[in-house]
């Protein structure tokens, strides 16, 4: 039974493509002023109500540094209980420690837990970790690779989420 969550932030749950070139070079002064430009992808509001109707647990996994990723967690109120973020692991994904740090600050176990993401290191982290990781579609800059990385499932619209959890 699935009892906790783990979503990558930047093009799963929220598009952040406008600030891309920012992040790259590390001008966060700008990044922060673009967050109210950023959008949350269509049905995550459903999404988050589901997640708190059924009492599940959700936690952030980025490779973005931590004062951001929780300026835009703050921001969209996403119901997440922790990030994990660039500084909080030596080894970053595709290695599983980011995915690992979740489940020990869940005091869960990989069974319990499922994560999505929207590039190929999001899988590939979750599948090393042995979490079932499901490949989201709406984000992608790299089809073709987060395919490749052999996801549990793939889907293609913020809504399957529910419906992937209730399935499980």
């Amino acid at each position: 039974m699935i009892k906790g969550i783990i979503f990558d932030l930047d093009q799963t749950v929220v598009d952040t493509s406008i600030a891309e070139q920012q992040r790259k070079s590390r001008n966060w002064q700008v990044v922060y002023m673009l967050i109210p430009s950023f959008k949350l992808y269509s049905g995550f509001n459903d999404v988050f109500s589901f997640i708190k109707s059924k009492g599940l647990r959700c936690c952030i996994v980025t490779t973005s540094q931590g004062v951001y990723a929780k300026k835009v967690v703050d921001h969209f109120k996403i119901p997440c209980e922790f990030i994990i973020d660039y500084y909080s692991t030596t080894q970053k994904k595709p290695h599983p420690a980011p995915m690992m740090k979740a489940l020990d600050k869940f005091s869960l176990a990989n069974n319990e837990v499922i994560s999505f993401g929207d590039r190929a290191i999001d899988i590939q982290s979750s599948n090393s970790a042995n979490i079932k990781s499901i490949a989201c579609t709406w984000g992608t800059n790299e089809m073709d690779a987060l395919i490749a990385s052999n996801p549990f499932s793939i889907i293609n619209y913020p809504n399957e989420i529910v419906t992937t959890l209730n399935n499980l």
